[in-house]
């Protein structure tokens, strides 16, 4: 049995009778792509991965942290970090 997916400039099918996953390119400059189950799984780990992190992604990145001398000064008049070393 064969599952396939076409698309715009390629298609996947997965081969159940031979364990593979192939990619066709339309154009033919890249020719196809055959990965046995082991690797296919692989390849869709990391495409699931790379989903996940610009899903999650925050859009609205905060400013870069402050500097190490801004910090040094925050920490040094905190009183609960001064009341450890009492």
């Amino acid at each position: 049995m064969k599952i396939s997916k076409e698309l715009k400039n390629a298609t996947f099918e997965w081969d159940e009778d031979r364990k593979v996953f192939i990619l066709y390119d339309h154009d033919g400059f890249n020719g196809t792509i055959e990965l046995n189950k082991t690797y296919a799984f692989a390849f869709m780990r990391f495409v699931i991965r790379m989903a996940q992190r610009n899903w999650f992604r925050n859009k609205n990145l905060p400013n870069k942290v402050k500097s190490t001398e801004v910090l040094d000064e925050e920490e040094s008049q905190d009183e609960s970090q001064m009341a450890l070393f009492n």
